[in-house]
């Protein structure tokens, strides 16, 4: 079991407002990304590039109806309409995304970005599989949280669909997210139609 060694600052200026560093140290001695209590009360961390995000408790599977809606005002002459692919680690959701290049790829101008936490797997599978040219297709390496790299921060992912959709003028584009929980869903401000694999 790794150690971990906790660094608390406390601030007390009369109205006894603690802030808290938690540095955790592992194995190998690196040291993981520090964690902070927000203004909000949220508990908040950043790593691989990502910025300050945190991860809310969800206490039910929530409501259909209660979803978020797609933007009102999406400008697609920015970017073109993206298609979402999310869902756990081994649900196929490569294999979607290369099924779709091939049914869309003759009538539509695509290109594809993918997702993986510390390689390029993915995007190299739809390459070697001839899913589009090899120039449409993007591979995103997003760290340690696959999840904020789709809804909290999605910078990650927004700057290689902008810029795919203005070189090809395409007309959809694919994002597949890392594989990870049943929780991760895709911001709206990134996917304007979200599909979501739970099984194979």
């Amino acid at each position: 079991m790794s150690s971990q060694d906790h660094h608390h600052r406390h601030h007390h200026e009369g109205d006894h407002h603690h802030q808290h560093h938690h540095h955790h140290t592992h194995e190998a001695g690196s040291v993981a990304p520090a964690s902070w209590v927000g203004p909000d009360g949220r508990v908040y961390h950043s790593h691989d590039g990502l910025a300050p995000h945190s991860h809310e408790p969800i206490y039910s599977p929530g409501f259909f109806s209660k979803r978020a809606p797609p933007l009102v005002d999406r400008n697609f002459k920015e970017r073109a309409f993206t298609v979402g692919i999310g869902g756990p680690v081994g649900t196929g959701k490569t294999a979607l995304m290369l099924a779709l290049c091939q049914f869309l790829r003759d009538k539509y101008s695509l290109a594809a970005v993918t997702n993986d936490i510390f390689t390029k797997e993915d995007g190299e599978f739809l390459v070697k599989h001839g899913a589009l040219p090899e120039q449409r297709i993007r591979a995103v390496e997003t760290g340690g949280c696959p999840h904020a790299a789709i809804r909290e921060d999605i910078s990650i992912n927004l700057g290689p669909l902008e810029e795919l959709s203005n070189l090809y003028k395409t007309d959809i584009l694919l994002c597949e997210s890392g594989g990870d929980n049943l929780a991760a869903n895709f911001s709206r401000e990134l996917a304007d139609y979200i599909i979501y694999r739970i099984f194979w």
